[in-house]
């Protein structure tokens, strides 16, 4: 077969092997079908995931090492940025001391706390003796 599918969502995000959402530049980790069936039933396993994708099939045809060739302009101008990178600060000093968060928590502990101890209300609720 000269063809095979892969599924695209309306951030130009490529299905991978492992049903994660990358920028499709990396041709060997998409998810891809010679059968269009096949990609139309990973499309709605996709979707119940995430009910906002907006998903669609994408017919790429195969380089000589039979890996899809995506078109330049299905994929994305910025390639994604992977999970473990996107959680490094690159500038550590803007980075907030743990003392910081705990203070930014206090305030939540203390609504929490206020709840626990208020005083049960005074009319016996429906069903209670």
């Amino acid at each position: 077969m000269s063809h095979v599918y892969v599924l695209t969502n309306q951030h130009q995000q490529f299905l991978s092997k492992g049903n994660d959402w990358i920028d499709g530049r990396e041709h060997t980790k998409l998810f891809r079908t010679e059968h269009k069936d096949v990609a139309i039933n990973q499309m709605f396993e996709a979707n119940t995931r995430d009910v906002s994708l907006r998903i669609e099939l994408l017919e790429c045809k195969l380089d000589t090492k039979r890996q899809p060739l995506v078109p330049e302009d299905a994929l994305s101008e910025a390639p994604l940025v992977a999970d473990d990178e996107a959680n490094v600060d690159p500038n550590p000093e803007t980075a907030p001391a743990s003392d910081q968060a705990t203070e930014a928590a206090e305030p939540a502990a203390d609504a929490a706390a206020e709840l626990e101890s208020s005083a049960p209300p005074s009319e016996p609720v429906a069903g209670q003796a």
